[in-house]
């Protein structure tokens, strides 16, 4: 699949600034702030794993031991880094991470996708009635951290047939924290299909305004003086900014969408975004394959990926790898060690398999495997055994890096943007 439009020649002919190796977030961004900076950006790679995302961005959400999310998603980072000098957040510093989401923002507004940035860590309820923290929200998701907040009456709204979403699950879940919370299920007629919906399916009827207009009438009835609506992620895909305003100013209330479970259209929106800003900045893409061989010479990198028995190589002079961790193929485990099965990086990694876990699963100080991976510089080079830079051309970002748990930290989409920002800016230098 290629997004750069034709030209008389073979648009892969010829060599690239930067090839990007991977396609998720970390990769996404990279590319686009290399694009941004005036370099010539390619992407290779898998399938981006996005549109399973439920499209909150995490700064730093609690630190490992904690029980419970942080307030200060900064003071958070600097604890983090106070504990752990050699954690991404410490090789980029406050001013750079802060940059790189304000820029990540901007690029996705310019796309008609809207984030809320929190001065503190928000609170959003989930489909399953929990209650998360998150630093930056979708907007059609910020109505619901303010309701939660001020614990205003608020009707969750669950569509009959709807896949994925129960309306009174997240409502009784969610009631110890959320007095206020009550719930109605619904079936707006001419609204979806018989049988079984999709979040999907249904948020592109709702980038019409006769499905909104269905939706509304549906929902009316059940206001009954409820200061704010909950409903699944199915404001629209193309158009949730215009879903949002019409819901709000036809029912009179502020309207939020609740994270979903996985596919989520807000993750397939944030993922459609992305790929919207790689044709505005002519960013070339060749995913959902494998990449299959890398090799270094004086003049830069060759990269192939094969998809279906085709074959494409890209040549540039930098490249960034955002691989992923262990789901995405960035890192490799056996039963003696774990690996960087594309360039055969060096991985700083526990001394022994003995010691990649501890007894009790749910210990809240984590485990050591989830901290295994690449050590990088604060240009984002990967580092040898001994610490020197592998090559002055090669970088990489997001969660391959080591020296981080991002799941248990809450802090996956910073370190992703952050670590991108960083290594698109030393391709630019």
């Amino acid at each position: 699949m290629n997004n750069l439009v034709d030209t008389a020649r073979n648009p892969w002919d010829g060599s690239w600034d930067v090839v990007v190796v991977g396609n998720g977030l970390a990769g996404s961004a990279a590319a686009l702030f290399a694009a941004k900076r005036g370099l010539k950006v390619a992407v290779v790679g898998t399938g981006s794993q996005l549109p399973l995302s439920s499209g909150l961005f995490d700064l730093a959400g609690m630190v490992p031991g904690d029980k419970a999310y942080s307030t200060d998603p900064w003071q958070t980072v600097e604890t983090l880094v106070a504990s752990e000098p050699d954690h991404p957040y410490g090789k980029i510093g406050r001013e750079a991470i802060g940059q790189s989401f304000q820029e990540f923002l901007g690029l996705l507004e310019a796309e008609g996708l809207g984030y809320q940035l929190c001065e503190s860590n928000a609170r959003v309820v989930t489909s399953v009635g929990t209650i998360k923290a998150s630093y930056a929200l979708p907007e059609t998701m910020a109505a619901g951290a303010t309701a939660f907040e001020k614990r205003d009456k608020t009707l969750i709204v669950g569509i009959r047939g709807l896949k994925g979403f129960q309306a009174n699950q997240v409502a009784q879940s969610a009631a110890p924290a959320w007095p206020g919370i009550s719930s109605v299920e619904i079936a707006p007629e001419g609204l979806g299909r018989p049988g079984d919906i999709y979040p999907e399916a249904l948020a592109r009827e709702l980038d019409l305004p006769a499905g909104r207009d269905r939706l509304v009438q549906a929902i009316r009835p059940h206001l009954d003086g409820h200061k704010a609506v909950g409903l699944p992620p199915i404001f629209g895909m193309e158009r949730s900014r215009e879903t949002l305003v019409h819901l709000e100013d036809a029912l009179g209330v502020p309207c939020f969408e609740i994270p979903g479970m996985p596919p989520t259209a807000a993750g397939v929106r944030l993922r459609e975004a992305l790929d919207r800003a790689f044709s505005r900045y002519g960013v070339a893409t060749f995913v959902g394959g494998r990449v299959t061989t890398v090799s270094e010479g004086e003049d830069g990198f060759s990269v192939t990926a094969t998809l279906r028995g085709e074959a494409r190589t890209v040549f540039a002079r930098r490249m960034i790898l955002a691989t992923g961790r262990f789901m995405g193929g960035g890192l490799a485990g056996d039963r003696h060690r774990v690996t960087e099965p594309l360039l055969d990086l060096y991985v700083t990694q526990p001394a022994s398999r003995d010691l990649w876990h501890r007894c009790d699963l749910f210990h809240s100080d984590g485990h050591a495997v989830n901290r295994a991976g690449v050590t990088a510089d604060s240009a984002m080079r990967p580092l040898d055994k001994e610490g020197n830079p592998v090559s002055q051309n090669l970088f990489v970002a997001g969660s391959i890096l080591a020296h981080q748990d991002w799941k248990r930290e809450k802090s996956g989409a910073g370190i992703s943007i952050a670590t991108a920002f960083r290594a698109a800016e030393s391709c630019g230098v």
